[in-house]
């Protein structure tokens, strides 16, 4: 077997979409188009015959045009969407990833900044001596307000990442994250967007978290559906994890509920059943097995463990 590596471009792809979605609206905008019958003699007089034999000819060779137009346009959106949407969930974990170590960071020199204030503003008793050798008591700072190499102050919290890169055609992308965080600097929630510009693919991902590991997550896809992923934890470990499926005009197309344990404390590795023993998503992606391949947790099995 041959090794290399196939590359998809789904922007590119998503480019020619449009391009075959224009070009059949063009013939879709065609006189020949549309026209449920023929000329008759008395509209054109004697070029009748001439004409229907053009529009006989021509009328489904241009209708069949335009469903092969149509149909390759679905199909390359639909690659574009599936590609892009693989890419923009790791990107989004990422993103979200990239403006927690922004926030860390910031922690870290706050902290920092406020200690050394701190021990700017108290003082300790130490012995001391004059020129003349003799013992006095002193109070002495326990670090200096004016050292050149003190913390900096830390600035306002970051709680946004944004980054963009305009490329060439289409190598454009945009990522962005924001995250809010209580006041001991646990994350409460995380919002990340990822597009590709003004190229029509965007991937939208927003998790609120509660008490005992619980998250309520919402996946806007590219194509308009949602996603949303509800875990509620117990303080024992053991949770639930329902699953919602909707399309892009707000219809249920798949739903599926799960049972945990080990959702934190000592067993942060939770293993999710499946509920339903009929159930064809049995990896917990919000997936059915039978188009997804079961790619992610791959368990094949109904109603299995993982």
């Amino acid at each position: 077997m041959p090794d290399f590596d196939v590359v998809f471009d789904y922007e590119l792809l998503n480019t020619l979409a449009k391009d075959m979605d224009r070009a059949q609206d063009q013939l879709a905008d065609s006189r020949l188009l549309g026209r449920g019958n023929f000329f008759d003699e008395a509209a054109l007089g004697d070029g009748f015959k001439a004409v229907n034999h053009f529009l006989f000819d021509w009328i489904g060779p241009f209708e069949n045009a335009r469903e092969l137009l149509k149909s390759l346009g679905e199909t390359y959106r639909f690659v574009a969407q599936r590609m892009f949407e693989q890419d923009a969930g790791y990107a989004a974990s990422a993103t979200a990833q990239q403006q927690g170590l922004m926030h860390n960071a910031w922690k870290m020199n706050k902290d920092s900044y406020e200690f050394w204030k701190w021990l700017t503003e108290h003082s300790i008793t130490v012995h001391a001596w004059d020129d003349k050798g003799h013992e006095y008591l002193k109070e002495q700072k326990l670090a200096d307000p004016n050292a050149p190499d003190a913390p900096r102050p830390p600035g306002y919290e970051p709680t946004l990442y944004d980054y963009t890169h305009d490329g060439d055609g289409t190598d454009n992308l945009h990522h962005e994250a924001h995250l809010t965080y209580d006041s001991d600097g646990k994350v409460t929630s995380t919002d990340t967007t990822i597009d590709d510009g003004e190229g029509g693919l965007k991937y939208h991902e927003h998790t609120d978290y509660g008490p005992n590991n619980s998250y309520t997550t919402t996946i806007t896809h590219s194509d308009g559906s949602k996603t949303v992923i509800e875990v509620h934890g117990n303080t024992d470990g053991t949770g639930t994890r329902d699953i919602t499926n909707t399309d892009k005009d707000g219809k249920t197309t798949d739903t599926s509920s799960w049972t945990g344990t080990g959702l934190g404390g000592d067993h942060p590795d939770p293993k999710w059943t499946n509920k339903d023993p009929d159930a064809t998503d049995t990896d917990g992606d919000g997936k059915d097995d039978k188009s997804d391949g079961g790619t992610q947790h791959s368990n094949t099995g109904v109603g299995s463990t993982y």
